[in-house]
């Protein structure tokens, strides 16, 4: 292999130089040419980023004397700020660059809009799902909403799940696509959910007896309504015995339902086994 003598390394090296320095030259051209564009294209951004400020705070206050909840408050207002703000960028990244049309740049962000809406079409259906949710307002928070094999009090509301607080503690977060999507139960927030206490008792026991004592030992729990009634009913007769079931009404504002219901069955347990009646007793 040949090396190169020292007069032609030198003679590529100013070549070299040459060109770069041609090449910033052209484009410090290019730039002082288009300053004015420049300047005009950055004048356009201010002027629209002033504009969607002054939409924003004007909506913000008009929506103040309107029941629209907070949240959808705040993302309608942060969507007009960045739709008017995304406008004047475009008109100014046209004056900035005159070969570009405006036309073309929204039919480029309208495709790639596309191409993104496929690729999150879950986070998008639940996110429209939520905005309709809270703009609707079905359910709010406090209620008590079964969905599906879930069911529990509403602790929060947000634009993309819901969260829903157990009978036995636990968070579950839904999707609110799943919850705009799928049959609801709700039952509204400081109402009373209807109970059922089955037992089973001997065909030699008092009847009248087992039911009495069944009643009075699930009205003296505390959580039980004591504006409704319970009532106890013999609902079948089976193989292993009588089949007695006591309806009974929970205030769920204050009380959790598992553990009014845990302690009715302990109390009726306790007080027929007092008296020498036995529940679901062997063959």
């Amino acid at each position: 292999m040949q090396i190169p003598s020292p007069s032609v390394i030198a003679e590529n090296a100013f070549t070299v130089g040459d060109i770069a320095i041609k090449t910033i030259n052209e484009v410090l051209n290019s730039i002082i040419e288009r300053l004015p564009n420049i300047l005009a294209g950055f004048l356009i951004l201010v002027i629209f980023w002033l504009f969607s400020k002054v939409l924003k705070k004007l909506f913000w206050s008009f929506s103040s004397r309107t029941k629209l909840d907070y949240r959808l408050r705040l993302l309608f207002s942060r969507l007009i700020f960045l739709t008017i703000f995304s406008v004047g960028f475009l008109t100014a990244l046209v004056v900035v660059v005159p070969t570009l049309r405006f036309g073309d740049l929204i039919t480029g962000l309208g495709f790639t809009s596309f191409i993104v809406g496929f690729a999150t079409k879950d986070i998008l259906n639940n996110l429209l799902s939520g905005i309709l949710i809270l703009w609707r307002q079905p359910f709010k928070i406090g209620d008590y909403v079964a969905v599906g094999s879930n069911q529990g009090k509403v602790e929060y509301i947000g634009i993309r799940a819901t969260q829903l607080k157990k009978d036995d503690g636990e968070l579950v977060l839904i999707p609110n696509g799943d919850m705009y999507s799928t049959a609801l139960t709700i039952r509204s927030a400081g109402t009373e959910k209807r109970m059922v206490l089955k037992l089973v008792i001997s065909y030699d026991a008092d009847l009248l007896k087992a039911k009495k004592i069944t009643e009075q030992a699930v009205s003296g729990v505390e959580g039980v309504s004591k504006e409704r009634a319970v009532k106890v009913f013999v609902t079948s007769f089976l193989s292993e015995g009588v089949e007695i079931t006591a309806f009974f009404w929970v205030r769920t504002e204050v009380f959790s339902t598992l553990q009014v219901f845990d302690e009715c069955a302990v109390r009726v347990k306790e007080n027929l086994e007092a008296v020498g009646i036995e529940i679901f007793p062997k063959q």
